[in-house]
């Protein structure tokens, strides 16, 4: 696919330019889209440099952007290779050129080159997003289907404070380097009892837990074991020009040998840790690869946000039965 008309491709673009102009294009609140932010999802080390694409204008701005993140998935206990698609930003300076279509559609076709089988997004119920994702698949004579909707539990920083411990209870700790190899058969394991899961390569298990930005992932030992950890994004939003907040996200959780007062107490450790960053509320995805009833104790709480969950198959007869709703899964949520 070509671009839109006085523009041209860059793949893998300059990781500043791009924050500059997420940032000003979204309206507020929004996240602060700084290099870090758009670094921990699209330079994992298992990532693909060209599946990150900008259209620059014949001046040399940056008017649109669109990354697909590669990952091994399991659907229905079938292996696929996957896109997850993100972050589809069109400048307001460049609106009604024509971008949006091109933007995704070369993608789509750089994943298809590739030899990936399906693509899967998430966009925000009612959200122009929507139309934009069944708009480009509909042109492309593709199938594109919501296979579930999710939403996100939540809580409110200053109504878990009164209810915290008043210390930690000592089996908690910070995750460094050395303790990759421990939490790996825990890593394998998450999501298996979902119908859809996102499969965490070896290559990708340091930069995930350890060394990727606005991160942090706390673990849970007893008697030398390693029980289960919470893996955590601490991401920054603007609510305006002048007012921010500190916003905490449950990126990846397992609580797969741990008993119920053992996971209680867990996030009450890790809560009162997450003091100290002065957060404003708390989310955790609510998508069925672990149970969030214990989240209750700590008043998290269901929100409104509804997303949807979309799929297509990227090549013919990849998907047999066709493109089945999921009741369950385990993925990225953002």
């Amino acid at each position: 696919m070509k671009p839109a008309e006085g523009f041209t491709f860059e793949y893998g673009p300059d990781l500043k330019k791009i924050s500059d102009l997420i940032c000003t294009t979204w309206g507020k609140p929004c996240w602060n889209y700084d290099e870090g932010l758009l670094a921990l999802h699209i330079k994992r080390p298992s990532g693909d440099r060209e599946l990150n694409v900008a259209q620059i204008s014949e001046d040399g701005t940056v008017a649109s952007f669109q990354a697909y993140m590669p990952f091994d998935i399991s659907y229905y206990n079938k292996a696929y290779k996957a896109v997850f698609a993100s972050f589809l930003t069109v400048s307001a300076d460049f609106q009604g050129r024509g971008l949006g279509g091109p933007q995704q559609g070369v993608l789509i076709e750089k994943a298809i080159e590739k030899g990936y089988d399906l693509y899967v997004t998430m966009c925000e119920v009612g959200a122009v997003s929507n139309y934009a994702v069944e708009k480009v698949f509909k042109k492309m004579n593709l199938p594109v289907k919501v296979v579930n909707v999710c939403r996100y539990i939540a809580a409110l920083n200053e109504l878990v404070q009164p209810i915290l411990p008043q210390k930690t209870s000592g089996n908690t700790c910070i995750a460094i380097a050395q303790d990759v190899e421990n939490i790996k058969p825990l890593v394998k394991n998450i999501g298996t009892n979902t119908e859809l899961y996102k499969i965490i390569p070896d290559e990708d298990m340091q930069f995930l837990f350890v060394d990727r930005p606005h991160s942090r992932t706390y673990l849970y030992e007893k008697n030398n074991q390693v029980k289960g950890f919470i893996n955590l994004l601490l991401l920054e939003v603007l609510e305006s020009d002048t007012e921010k907040k500190l916003n905490v996200y449950f990126d990846n959780v397992s609580f797969e040998k741990m008993s119920d007062d053992e996971i209680e107490e867990f996030i009450g450790d890790v809560m009162l840790d997450l003091q100290r960053d002065k957060f404003h509320t708390a989310f955790m995805p609510n998508i069925g690869y672990i149970d969030t009833s214990v989240f209750k104790k700590y008043r998290f709480r269901m929100v409104p946000r509804e997303l949807n969950l979309y799929i297509a198959p990227l090549k013919e007869g990849v998907l047999p039965d066709g493109i089945e709703e999921v009741s369950t899964f385990y993925l990225d949520v953002y």
